[in-house]
C-alpha cells in the first residue's frame, strides 16, 4: 500500500507492517494505523508514522540501547488488550522529542508503545509502577551497540504479568 507522508514523500509500505493502535498514542488517539519505519541501516532512531496522517510521525528508539535502569512493569490490561502471550512477542519502542537545541533530547520512559510483534496490536501505555521520567535526557546516557535496524530481530525483555 502506498502512504504519503511529510518527510518521506509517497512510499510504499507492506500492509503487513501495519500496527493497529488500541488507544492510539496520547494527544493522537484518533490516528490507528502507524508503520515502523527504519530511516537508516544501524541507526537508533526510527520513526513510527501514521498511515493515515502523513504529517504525524513520532521519533521512537528502543529504550534499552541505553544504559539505564528500566525494567517496566505493563499492567494485566494492556497484556490482555494487546494478546500478548509471551515477553518474546513484544516490542517496546519510547518516544523521542528532539528540540531545537540538539542538547535536548529526550525520551518519554514513563509512557511507553507496547507492540505485539505477532498481531501487529499496539498501544501507549502510561505505567503506573517505577519512577521512570517523561524527558529523559538522552545527551550523557551511555548507548549499547546497536543491534539489527529490523525491529522484528530486537529482543526486549520487560517485566509483565507474563512472568517476566
Amino acid at each position: 500500500m502506498k502512504i504519503k507522508t511529510g518527510r518521506f514523500g509517497e512510499i510504499e509500505v507492506d500492509s503487513s507492517r501495519v500496527i493497529e493502535m488500541r488507544g492510539g498514542i496520547l494527544g493522537f488517539e484518533h490516528l490507528k494505523r502507524f508503520v515502523l519505519l527504519v530511516h537508516r541501516e544501524n541507526h537508533p532512531f526510527m520513526w513510527f508514522q501514521a498511515v493515515d496522517d502523513g504529517n504525524v510521525a513520532f521519533v521512537v528508539v528502543n529504550p534499552f540501547l541505553f544504559q539505564v535502569p528500566y525494567e517496566p512493569e505493563i499492567s494485566d490490561d494492556a497484556v490482555e488488550r494487546l494478546s500478548i502471550e509471551s515477553e518474546k512477542d513484544v516490542v517496546l519502542l519510547v518516544i523521542v522529542t528532539i528540540r531545537k537545541d540538539p542538547f535536548r533530547v529526550t525520551a518519554n520512559l514513563r509512557a511507553p508503545v507496547v507492540v505485539n510483534g505477532k498481531t501487529r496490536e499496539g498501544m501507549q501505555v502510561v505505567l503506573e509502577w517505577g519512577d521512570y521520567p517523561v524527558q529523559l535526557s538522552l545527551v550523557d546516557v551511555p548507548v549499547q551497540e546497536t543491534p539489527a535496524a529490523d525491529p522484528d530481530r530486537r529482543e526486549m525483555k520487560i517485566s509483565t504479568s507474563l512472568g517476566g
